[in-house]
Formats: structure tokens, C-alpha cells, sequence
């Protein structure tokens, strides 16, 4: 794996560079424009960990804050801490996540000032590892198939906002994944699982690859269990995973706030927020992108369902292997069952697109993501009255220039548009001359 990255470190050499110089002009404008809440919050417990240890897992951020202030740290300053609507919640990322900030701010003692920017530059350089993990994977397909090129294209903006733009931990969950991928590519299963296991440990979503790995190598498991003691001994030091699971659970405890458009309950379910205790109204149309994402799954299923021929004569184990895309398919109906699903979540499950074995399973699974993009905003709209009134006024607060972001964003989407325009017109200028090589070879010329 070490060897393939390099290899292509130095191919890519130059779009490196330049994915990197334009990583470094966004961070500075993104710190501006946004209240990176996730990422300053992150600081402030990796800070943290080094006083109270796996203790921090115990102490909510608005307690966290007040304690880190009377030692000296600028943290109570109210851009540290979630929003009032999820305040009082202890710290809820898995335990990699949290050893990954505190080795930052270890590494860049000090908080605030650079500081903040320092994350960010760390995890802009995890998203340029990414890109050449995803061209390893993608192999000749970044140059000749158009899926991939829109994946990949699809993947720099959202990597580039990730990393540059918000400092969030996707580009590192990410990078693990894509490493496990690789190294069971290079059919190092037991790596490859404990890769993964990280990547969990990392945010939980990438576990959805877990299943893929356990039919293909079984006693490949060991290793992932085994990367679960990065998070099963901290308990025995103070750890608690309670916010976690109320996160991954979506309840109300940890928020009332009902954020995923495309979330059923909101039929039956809607909040009114507006009175104490907070009751709940019957709005049917919310209905509408489950029943359209319905009816495009029964339109398009076909293809990745098995035929009994495909079945016939095998074992239980490889009967499962053949349901595979079938699986990876229905993956992103899970983005209906919670409450809790901010735009970025949309592409967590684009990356599973690497694990289809036919190219029209990937091309069909590509044009699902952006059905299920566009069922967001369906979403949105058939309950505008709800989203309109409490959590879209409560988002737009992470942007305090108001309509002054519009132009900052403007401007990181050129430096966005040129870094594509100059990937492109390098493929482009690859082909041609590709082509001229093999019609010269056609006629006998001698390539030197």
C-alpha cells in the first residue's frame, strides 16, 4: 500500500500541489465565514484530554468550557460548545476521534490563535491522501469511465468543505476506510479489518463495510474485534459512550430538533416547538420522499437482485456474497430511519460505490445518491413551514457575515471550479496524446 501511494503521490504530483495550495487559501476564508462548532468543540476536548484524561467523556461542553476557562483557556466564548437547542450533551465521538484532536493540539500546543487552523491544514493533508487512495482504487476509471470522474469530482468539493472549509472528522474516517479498501485489494484481510476498525472508532458510519469483509474472510474478524479495545479499555479510565449511542440513536434526549427532511416520523410526528412541552402535529406531505425513494428502488432493483441460477448449489456463505449489491444498494435508505441528518451525510455512504463489482452497478448506485440528494430538498419543501421556523434559522447563526458568506462561498467554489477545469484539461490533453500514440502505432511509427 505504502508503494502504491507513493507511486501515485508522484504521479499526481501537480494536482497534489495544487489541491493543497487551494486548501490553504480556503481554510483562512471558511474560518471566517462559518462557526466551525465541531471542529473548535473537538479542540477543546482534545485540550482537554490532557488534564482530565478519558474523564473528558464525562463532562458536557458547556461544563467543559467553564472548567477550561478557569485554567486559562479562551474556550467559554459560547463558539466552542453546541448550540442551545444541543447543549448540556458530553462529548460523543468515538475514542480514535478523540485521540486524533488531542495529538493535534499536542502537536500545536496553545489554544486558539493558529491553532484552529492548524486542524484544519492537518486534516486538508488527510484529504489529499484521500484522493490518491480513491485514484488507486480507481485505477485506469478516473481516466476513461465518466462515473468515476463525477464520483471523484463529487468527492473533492465535499472533501475540500470537510477538511478546509468545516474541520470535521469526515476526511479522517474516510482516509481509514479507503486504506482498509486498499489493503484488501492487496488481499491483506487481517490489516484491512483492523484498518476499518479504526475508521469505526473513528465515526461509526463506515461500519456498513463490515459485513462485505465478514462474508469474504470470516476469520478476517478477529482483527476488527481486536481494534475495538482502542475503545473498550478507556472505559475502564472514565470513558462513557452514553452521548453516542444517543446520537447514533437519534432520540429526543439528545435533540428535539427532527433535522432529516427525509425522516418518516415527521408525518406523524412533527414538532411544534413553539409551545412548552413541545407537542406534536400530523403533516402528511412528509410522507412524499419515502414514497418517491420507494418508488424508485422498485423501478431500479432489478438489476442487483441475483438470479436463482446465481444461488443454485451454494453454500449459505456465498449465497450471501451473491446478495452483496443488493445490500450496498439499499444502503442509503438508512439515511430515512434518523432524525439527525445534516446536507454533508449524503455523500458518508458515496464511497461504497468502490465495492461494486459490475461498472452499471456503480453507474446505478451514483444516480441513486443524487435521487436521494434531490429527495432532501423534495423534503424540504413538503415541510418548508417546520424547517422554516426552527432548525433553518438555527443553522444559518453558524454564519455570522450573514449574506457576506454568500461571497466568501462564491469564492471557494471558483478556487473549486479551477482545480476541476485543471484536472480535466490534463486528462483531456492525456487522451489526445494517448490517441495520437496508439494511430502512430497503427501505421508502424516507432514511439520513442
Amino acid at each position: 500500500m505504502l508503494s502504491a501511494i507513493s507511486l501515485h503521490i508522484y504521479r499526481y504530483r501537480k494536482y497534489l500541489v495544487l489541491t493543497l495550495a487551494i486548501s490553504l487559501i480556503a481554510i483562512p476564508i471558511a474560518n471566517v465565514l462559518v462557526i466551525q462548532r465541531d471542529r473548535n468543540r473537538n479542540e477543546m476536548y482534545g485540550e482537554a484530554f490532557w488534564i482530565y484524561g478519558f474523564g473528558v467523556y464525562a463532562l458536557n461542553d458547556t461544563d467543559l468550557a467553564d472548567q477550561m476557562e478557569d485554567l486559562g483557556y479562551p474556550y467559554n466564548d459560547g463558539y466552542h460548545v453546541l448550540p442551545a437547542y444541543l447543549g448540556g450533551i458530553a462529548y460523543e465521538y468515538p475514542v480514535f476521534g478523540l485521540i486524533f484532536f488531542a495529538v493535534a493540539t499536542w502537536l500545536f500546543p496553545g489554544s486558539g490563535g493558529l491553532q484552529p487552523l492548524w486542524i484544519n491544514f492537518l486534516l486538508a493533508l488527510v484529504f489529499n491522501l484521500n484522493l490518491v487512495l480513491l485514484a488507486i482504487l480507481l485505477k485506469d476509471k478516473l481516466q476513461t469511465k465518466f462515473w468515476a470522474r463525477m464520483f471523484f469530482s463529487g468527492y473533492f468539493v465535499y472533501g475540500l468543505i470537510m477538511s478546509a472549509g468545516g474541520g470535521k472528522l469526515e476526511p479522517l474516517v474516510d482516509c481509514l476506510l479507503l486504506m482498509s479498501l486498499v489493503l484488501w485489494q492487496e488481499k491483506q484481510h487481517g490489516k484491512a479489518m483492523f484498518t476499518l476498525g479504526l475508521s469505526v472508532q473513528t465515526k461509526i458510519y463506515s461500519v456498513v463495510v463490515f459485513p462485505m469483509f465478514f462474508l469474504a474472510n470470516p476469520l478476517s474478524s478477529v482483527w476488527f474485534i481486536g481494534s475495538m479495545f482502542v475503545s473498550v479499555i478507556p472505559s475502564f479510565f472514565g470513558a462513557s459512550f452514553e452521548s453516542l449511542i444517543s446520537h447514533f440513536l437519534n432520540t429526543s434526549s439528545y435533540s428535539t430538533y427532527i433535522v432529516n427532511p427525509m425522516f418518516p416520523g415527521l408525518t406523524w410526528g412533527t414538532p411544534d416547538l413553539s409551545v412548552t412541552p413541545t407537542t406534536f402535529y400530523w403533516w402528511p406531505p412528509a410522507a412524499i420522499p419515502l414514497f418517491l425513494y420507494v418508488f424508485f428502488i422498485l423501478l431500479t432493483i432489478r438489476p442487483y437482485l441475483p438470479t436463482k441460477k446465481d444461488l443454485e448449489g451454494k453454500p449459505i456463505r456465498l449465497k450471501l456474497l451473491e446478495l452483496k449489491p443488493f445490500y450496498l444498494y439499499l444502503l442509503p435508505a438508512v439515511l430515512f430511519a434518523f432524525r439527525w441528518i445534516m446536507p454533508w451525510y449524503l455523500y458518508w455512504l458515496a464511497p461504497v460505490v468502490l465495492l461494486f463489482d459490475k461498472e452499471e452497478h456503480a453507474i446505478g448506485y451514483m444516480k441513486q445518491v443524487t435521487v436521494v440528494g434531490f429527495l432532501y430538498l423534495i423534503g424540504l419543501f413538503c415541510n418548508w413551514y417546520y424547517f422554516i421556523s426552527y432548525p433553518l434559522p438555527d443553522f444559518i447563526e453558524n454564519f455570522p457575515l450573514q449574506q457576506g458568506t454568500f461571497i466568501g462561498l462564491a469564492l471557494i467554489m471558483i478556487l473549486a471550479g479551477i482545480t476541476y477545469v485543471a484536472w480535466k484539461w490534463e486528462f483531456d490533453r492525456r487522451d489526445r496524446n494517448a490517441a495520437i500514440i496508439r494511430e502512430a502505432e497503427a501505421q508502424g511509427e516507432l514511439i520513442i
